[in-house]
């Protein structure tokens, strides 16, 4: 039966085709085409599914449906044979080129001539489409009967794949095979090539198929681009409370944070998760598997950045480089949990083969309680356990512009002559859920961040206080920035300082570039113009306070050149208007179609789930 996967379709193919024939750089041609397709096809944190699993050096992979190599040049690099099926010549042509070291066979999912067995077999994103291609009045049950005819005694089969009941699809996410809302929760009604499932069903499948011994992995956001894989046994003590970023367009029915804490709370959690990484095991043994309990990645670093932390069930915590360069950066953190800032002190670690470990510690954050005070909207409770913080933060330190060194200028690209509280070494990472208090004493977790030079204490306060404002939307909602400063007695004109400090440090973790002061990106980016002639001086004559009268002239100049340029942009180029008005009728056709969306049966089903949404108003 003729399909197309997961985002597949011949122009798409034909894209990537000539991208990897012309041997492109990915990364910039994802810079330069910033679409989801792009992402899933080219992009290396595909392989963040994966890079944390504990893969044995000297095994056989058997790859299902390899796209067009996405993932098979990762597991090329983790094992030692690499078979990658896929079921059209142009596919497998595709990989070939993009992959050297793989043995590329094209046929049938169903029908494989293999004269071997494996000791993992991959389906990611393929599993769900097997009533298009395997004929039966069972088809996920029989295929994996199928496919355990190729495992090794000990092998495993991984399964990667979205979960039908999934909060997203819920709260105004399409569904991703057939881009229509609420398909999955009604049950794929009348779709016959593809079909994903709750975890009660893919249980049901499991055993049915006579397999006795599994796990369900979490992957947060989802399965595509996780930044978190979770397990039964961590699922419920670290929920995932950050609004997942997607590149599609959505509703909003609700904010699926909120709603995910509450199925912490109610133990609801793992039926909900978009998505499952499910090892479905051939043999009662015990796996290396069973031994991780929580995976955090930070592949989307700069490559001398990029790690993963992972928790294992006894108890210890271990930072892994994700690659040789980043062994220089797990040194220096274990160099760095020698010291101390302010009161806060740093948790002993340990160091062995470029890994560090240490103690996990069970006690709540202090984002966990700041959270705590949020929800019994207590907000004297609030400021009274960030005073503490603060007062430790700042404790015996200097207030003076000494923190203007070379060494601060190569990191954060910018200067001041504004006069801040700092101590003589500096940690950015000082964030709440990496602090907690044991008796009575702050004790940091990570030191990821430290700096051999004075860093202003306002501004690591800011970074923290934008961190969990961004991160955790509990708190977003809750206070601003501006508010926390009044109440420090901070002075609120440094926020703008501050965001540029910062955003040429996530330049310098991330390899993005410099910053530009938000207001001037924000009119001018739209119109893909270039800063007006005397906006660094304003700049410069703003952040450092420094005449006045000059800085309104040249702020009133640069805002009258703004308007100019954005006017004649707009009298030369009647397109504007026209798109302005075919977005209008977008927008018209939209609300209409949510509201179609309110009478069906798929919104009513889903009242139940609404209702939770007033807990949080």
């Amino acid at each position: 039966m003729v399909y197309n996967r997961l985002y597949e379709c011949s122009e798409m193919e034909s894209k990537i085709k000539d991208i990897v024939n012309d041997d492109e750089d990915f990364l910039q041609v994802i810079k330069a085409n910033n679409y989801f397709e792009y992402y899933y096809f080219l992009s290396n944190l595909r392989h963040d599914l994966f890079n944390w699993y504990p893969f044995k050096k000297n095994a056989d992979l058997l790859e299902i449906g390899s796209g067009y190599g996405q993932l098979t040049e990762f597991f090329s690099n983790k094992v030692k044979n690499v078979v990658a099926v896929e079921n059209s010549e142009s596919k497998a042509e595709i990989i070939k080129k993009r992959v050297t070291n793989a043995n590329v066979i094209v046929s049938d999912f169903d029908k494989l001539n293999l004269n071997k067995k494996f000791d993992y077999i991959i389906l990611c994103n393929i599993f769900e489409y097997a009533k298009s291609f395997f004929e039966s009045k069972e088809p996920y049950k029989d295929y994996l009967n199928y496919l355990k005819g190729f495992l090794k005694e000990d092998g495993v089969i991984l399964i990667a794949l979205s979960n039908r009941l999934g909060l997203k699809y819920f709260a105004g996410f399409k569904e991703e095979h057939t881009n229509e809302f609420f398909i999955g929760v009604d049950g794929y009604n009348n779709i016959s090539h593809v079909e994903t499932f709750s975890k009660p069903e893919l249980l049901q499948i499991i055993e049915d198929s006579e397999f006795s011994n599994y796990k369900f992995f979490y992957p947060y956001p989802d399965h595509e681009f996780p930044k978190v894989i979770n397990t039964d046994k961590f699922l419920y003590k670290i929920p995932y409370l950050r609004q997942a970023d997607y590149f599609d367009e959505r509703a909003d029915f609700f904010r699926e944070d909120k709603l995910n804490l509450t199925f912490t709370n109610d133990n609801l959690a793992d039926y909900f998760a978009n998505s499952f990484l499910i090892e479905i095991r051939n043999s009662n043994n015990k796996y290396e598997s069973d031994n991780i309990n929580y995976v955090k990645i930070n592949s989307n670093r700069a490559e001398k950045f990029r790690t993963s932390t992972v928790i294992n069930s006894n108890g210890v915590v271990y930072k892994y480089p994700l690659n040789p360069n980043a062994n220089e950066h797990i040194k220096k953190m274990y160099e760095n949990s020698k010291a101390s800032i302010g009161k806060i002190k740093f948790l002993k670690s340990d160091l062995n083969d470029n890994v560090i470990s240490y103690e996990l510690l069970n006690e709540k954050t202090l984002e966990d309680l700041l959270v705590e005070a949020i929800e019994q909207d207590n907000k004297k409770k609030f400021f009274k356990i960030l005073k503490k913080y603060y007062n430790a933060l700042f404790y015996n330190s200097t207030e003076s512009n000494d923190y203007m060194t070379d060494e601060f200028i190569s990191v954060f690209n910018y200067k001041s002559k504004w006069e801040f509280h700092h101590h003589d070494k500096a940690n950015l990472d000082l964030i709440f859920n990496n602090i907690f208090i044991i008796n009575n004493e702050f004790i940091a977790i990570d030191y990821e961040w430290f700096f051999d030079f004075p860093i202003p204490l306002e501004f690591i306060f800011f970074r923290v206080l934008t961190h969990h404002i961004n991160t955790n939307q509990l708190i977003g909602d809750y206070i601003s920035v501006e508010e926390v400063f009044k109440y420090f007695d901070i002075e609120t004109s440094v926020i703008r300082l501050f965001e540029i400090w910062e955003s040429n440090f996530i330049k310098f973790v991330y390899g993005y570039p410099n910053a530009i002061p938000k207001p001037d990106r924000n009119i001018l980016s739209k119109y893909n113009l270039e800063l007006p002639e005397k906006t660094n001086e304003y700049i410069h004559l703003y952040l450092n306070q420094n005449d006045s009268s000059r800085c309104e002239s040249l702020r009133k100049d640069i805002v009258v050149r703004q308007r100019k340029m954005i006017n004649e942009l707009s009298m030369k180029n009647d397109k504007l208007s026209k798109d302005l008005a075919k977005k209008r009728k977008e927008v018209y056709n939209k609300n209409k179609t949510v509201k179609n969306l309110q009478n069906s049966f798929s919104w009513k089903i889903t009242k139940p789930i609404r209702k939770l949404k007033s807990k949080f108003k």
